[in-house]
């Protein structure tokens, strides 16, 4: 006959293994690692930027990040960058764009929006910025932030949930920032 002892701690083992065994559908966002360069420190006002970024898998394991723009319409960025000025004024670009609504599911969905990437994989992409914008940014020093922008449980109902817990990763959530700086000349 086992002791009651006995059965109690083998009653929490076998919870606690079934509690760490659990697959999330949402991972936090210090899963990535996200970083922005451009080709060069110096440009001249009005010249286009081509900010690069890159996520890189740091976690243990398979995960889903987000491709630069959502797939669902409206699209939202999932990847955005803007300038802040030498008094951190910041100049924000704003986005549109124009879709027709179709009909898919979720999983589709997120087939067209998400990469999944293995530990030490990465996603690289270019972000455009215009320095014609707002008027012209004047000359002087810069820093260009970036922002990666994960997905959010709220943003999804529990029936979605349940359909992206069937999918074999799980999708980053939150926010990642990066920067990088730059010199505008005249």
């Amino acid at each position: 006959m086992k002791s009651p002892f006995l059965r109690v701690f083998a009653g929490a083992l076998v919870l606690a293994a079934a509690a760490f065994g659990q697959k999330e559908t949402f991972v936090p966002p210090n899963d990535v690692s996200f970083t922005v360069t451009t080709e060069r420190y110096t440009y001249t006002a009005g010249e286009q930027i081509y900010l690069k970024y890159q996520i890189v898998n740091i976690s243990n394991g398979a995960l889903y990040v987000p491709r630069e723009w959502e797939a669902k319409c409206p699209s939202n960025p999932h990847v955005w960058a803007w300038f802040e000025d030498s008094s951190g004024k910041h100049f924000v670009p704003g986005y549109a764009g124009s879709c027709s609504p179709s009909a898919q599911t979720l999983t589709a969905r997120m087939k067209k929006e998400a990469v999944l990437l293995k530990p030490g994989q990465r996603l690289e992409g270019t972000v455009t910025m215009d320095t014609a914008l707002f008027g012209g940014l004047k000359p002087g020093a810069y820093r260009l932030e970036a922002s990666l922008t994960g997905w959010s449980d709220k943003d999804f109902s529990q029936e979605q949930q349940s359909e992206l817990e069937k999918m074999t990763a799980p999708f980053i959530r939150g926010e990642v920032p990066a920067s990088t700086h730059i010199t505008l000349q005249p």
